[in-house]
């Protein structure tokens, strides 16, 4: 059976390297069954997108989480 690995960011599944077919002695007489590689988070593009969007939400509790309820009542 061939084979081609392609990698892609786990976030947005953007292509991050495809690789050359690894052929085996039947090459062309069959089809080739691709593998994916999940790798990293996001690609620049994407983290950029993603960084920006994380600043929006600046206010947040001493346990990482927050609420509007909490927010609304002034407790941090």
């Amino acid at each position: 059976m061939c084979y081609q690995v392609v990698e892609l960011y786990a976030a947005c599944r953007c292509l991050y390297y495809q690789h050359a077919v690894d052929r085996c002695p039947s090459y062309g007489h069959h089809g080739v069954e691709k593998r994916t590689i999940w790798v990293g988070y996001s690609c620049a593009a994407h983290a950029a997108h993603q960084a920006a969007a994380a600043n929006h939400f600046t206010h947040s509790s001493d346990s990482g989480y927050s609420s509007y309820r909490s927010v609304s009542k002034g407790y941090k």
